[in-house]
């Protein structure tokens, strides 16, 4: 039958097949976004895996280069205990897996923005991957040029390495890769989560070794001053206390190193063991009690992230039920002795009768009081039992689903109470039935008053 539409002032008959043909054509846009982000994410996942494996090649050859570097200079020491290492031989072909690096990833960068479009400017990561790649760019084209042309000038050194430096953060990139994993991806949030409460401990920190740089740095300047003391007393305190640079890195040191006996006891028996004083205040309260404190929160903030964390406690949750549910499918086994697929009321009250097995089902929240009533909560009304009605059947009658049955039955029997009430009302209505006998007596007061 044609349907009518109207556009207009003009009245249009659509066929079926034209209404069909419409919607199909309505719905293909949704069905191509929606296949285009998973394509996105797929691709995107995959770039993040590779670029990891690729951080990582490049940080392993890094390192490789470095020890040699390192060989060859204390070589030139007189500290090497092997063969010489020729690093003009091999430096060329560490250049060369350098350049080749940067390349990959640059095109792993152009990757990315094809795949993100103008999503990719609006993530700080990426951001930081293009600087990198832009540094290793001018290190190829710049930096190496210069240094390798016969060059001596010590700012092309000091620049060659600060570059270097610059290229080694490549590393952090890994982080990006730990989202793939579940264990690293929570330890990375776990970090994430705990970054505000280090920030407010560093502050308070900060107060608490300030005020021991000034009261340390005033108190030991008289000791410092005075000539009749030993010259290296005097440099030893200065070199530790004697600014307020050299103070307050002496009590960060003290605060979170754990060495502070040996930054203490000089001061006690070369100065005064007056200063027992402000050592014992400090180590108790900053050093045993703040830090501890503070690793607490840390703790919490920790906990908290892994409690709160959506995706780990679906994996959580989804993994105890597979656990469940294998417990429940052994106890089916051993209760099937004949192993027919089948369990009657009869085996089950037989090995309910077990003490043991009762025990067992208490610590699977199970109540196995009634063991017929158990048997006729999981049959469907055949007289016989099979594993998939027995597992449903159980985890129907635990915890949260248990309290949602409760609740979808009172649903049920309130609609139930409602149709009840209003046939009831029709056939009242009808005359099918006589009032009740409180209406009658209702009836009966009403017309005596009257």
């Amino acid at each position: 039958m044609p349907l009518p539409a109207v556009e207009g002032k003009r009245s249009v008959q659509l066929v079926p097949e034209e209404v069909a043909t419409t919607r199909t054509l309505v719905s293909m846009p949704s069905q191509s976004i929606l296949g285009l982000e998973t394509i996105v994410s797929k691709t995107r996942r995959y770039i993040d895996l590779v670029a990891g494996f690729l951080v990582l090649s490049n940080s392993l050859v890094m390192m490789l280069e470095l020890e040699m570097e390192g060989r060859a200079v204390g070589l030139q020491l007189g500290l090497g205990d092997g063969s010489a290492w020729v690093l003009e031989e091999v430096e060329p072909t560490f250049q060369g897996v350098d350049t080749a690096f940067v390349y990959v990833f640059l095109v792993e960068l152009l990757f990315r923005i094809l795949a993100e479009g103008r999503n990719f400017f609006f993530d700080a990561a990426n951001w930081f991957d293009t600087v990198l790649v832009l540094v290793g760019l001018a290190d190829i084209w710049i930096i190496v040029p210069v240094t390798t042309g016969g060059s001596t000038d010590p700012q092309n050194i000091v620049m060659m390495r600060l570059f270097r430096a610059v290229k080694c953060l490549r590393a952090i990139r890994m982080v990006r890769t730990f989202r793939l994993f579940r264990g690293l991806n929570l330890l990375v949030k776990a970090c994430q989560c705990f970054l505000p409460s280090l920030g407010w401990s560093m502050v308070l920190l900060f107060v608490f070794m300030s005020m021991g740089t000034l009261i340390m740095g005033n108190l030991l300047r008289s000791f410092i001053e005075d000539p009749s003391n030993l010259f290296e007393d005097r440099v030893w305190v200065w070199n530790r206390y004697g600014t307020a640079y050299r103070a307050m890195y002496t009590l960060y040191e003290v605060t979170f190193a754990g060495n502070w006996p040996t930054n203490a006891r000089p001061v006690l028996e070369k100065v005064s063991h007056a200063f027992v004083l402000f050592y014992l205040v400090y180590v108790t309260v900053i050093v045993f009690a703040v830090i501890r404190v503070i690793s607490a929160i840390f703790l919490k903030d920790t906990l908290d992230a892994a409690h709160n964390d959506a995706e780990n406690l679906v994996f959580d949750r989804l993994k105890k039920k597979a656990s469940y549910v294998r417990k429940l499918q052994d106890i089916f086994k051993a209760i099937d002795n004949t192993s027919d697929g089948m369990v009657t009321e009869d085996k089950l009250s037989s090995v309910l009768a077990n003490p043991t097995v009762a025990a067992y089902f208490h610590t699977l929240d199970v109540d196995v009081v009634d063991s017929a009533t158990l048997f006729h909560l999981l049959d469907n009304g055949d007289g016989e039992m099979t594993m998939d009605e027995f597992v449903e059947g159980i985890l129907r009658c635990k915890g949260p689903a248990r309290a949602m049955d409760q609740v979808a039955i009172r649903a049920e029997l309130g609609k139930l109470d409602t149709k009840v009430t209003k046939l009831t009302q029709k056939l009242k209505d009808a005359g099918l039935i006589s009032p009740s006998t409180r209406t009658k007596q209702e009836e009966k007061a009403g017309t005596g008053t009257a």
